[in-house]
């Protein structure tokens, strides 16, 4: 489930399976002042859910996160020093399963990369 008001999608490109994302941190959501007070930064699951919020978009169903095997953590984003990131997405569905890579980036820097799969969940 999206997270209301933390960010917003500045542009969004799909060509052969690449996801291509802008996106643009809302510095003074809520969650920045708990994580952390006077240093602010984006939480690793928050990061996690921004990547299912843009499949889901992408995909128009409700998605889970079923396996993680590679999800690393590399520098942290501070909304306020970088507010606009990137998101690089290799997505392929093979039934209702979705595997993803890719990274989470700006200019040279590389904040997380990832390698996930989903499932598209059925709603009752």
């Amino acid at each position: 489930m999206p997270i209301p008001d933390l960010y917003t999608v500045e542009s969004q490109e799909n060509k052969d399976g690449l996801l291509q994302v802008a996106v643009r941190l809302h510095a003074g959501h809520r969650i920045f002042k708990g994580h952390f007070p006077g240093q602010p930064v984006l939480p690793g699951v928050c990061m996690l859910e921004m990547i299912t919020d843009i499949l889901e978009t992408h995909y128009t169903a409700p998605l889970q996160i079923r396996q993680s095997p590679l999800v690393k953590f590399l520098l942290m984003i501070d909304p306020e020093k970088t507010p606009g990131i990137q998101f690089d997405i290799r997505h392929t569905r093979e039934g209702n399963l979705i595997t993803a890579e890719g990274r989470i980036f700006r200019d040279v820097s590389v904040f997380m990369k990832f390698q996930l799969t989903l499932e598209i969940m059925e709603i009752h």
